[in-house]
């Protein structure tokens, strides 16, 4: 970096990425916002679940490990 440049010359692109660094940051600042009201009406919804007893499951077990059609046996 034995070459200097003027104020004058560098100026247009450090205001270029000036201008690009903020809209970078507010890009970021809105996702934040938005990541934040996702978390605020997640734990709205989870705190009526959490002050009910919990919920009893549903005779036969639960199915969700089990695959969706039996495996028919092979001849």
């Amino acid at each position: 970096m034995g070459q200097q440049i003027s104020v004058e010359e560098a100026f247009p692109t450090f205001q270029k990425r000036c201008t690009e660094l903020f809209e970078e940051n507010l890009v970021l600042r809105a996702q934040v916002d938005v990541l934040e009201r996702q978390l605020a009406a997640a734990r709205e919804g989870d705190a009526p679940m959490q002050d009910s007893p919990q919920q009893p499951t549903p005779a036969g077990g639960d199915l969700t490990g089990q695959p969706p059609y039996p495996e028919e046996e092979q001849g």
